[in-house]
């Protein structure tokens, strides 16, 4: 079966690309602390970095996550 890939504009790819790097930079950062993130997290940071969610509903999950 062949996989089916769409292409996105420009812009989109832009922002795909800046949320990739936010969340990159943020686990560099976290690392640095000694802090290792959740995996419930990494999979929040993934979903955001794709844009499956805004950074709102990224920020409350993890809020909700650690009982914030």
């Amino acid at each position: 079966m062949a996989a089916h890939i769409q292409s996105l504009p420009t812009a989109d790819l832009a922002k795909l690309h800046d949320r990739r790097e936010a969340v990159e930079s943020a686990l560099g950062s976290t690392l640095a602390e000694g802090v290792s993130p959740s995996p419930a997290v990494l999979a929040l940071s993934e979903r955001y970095a794709l844009g499956e969610i805004t950074l709102t509903e990224f920020g409350s999950s993890v809020r909700a996550i650690y009982g914030l």
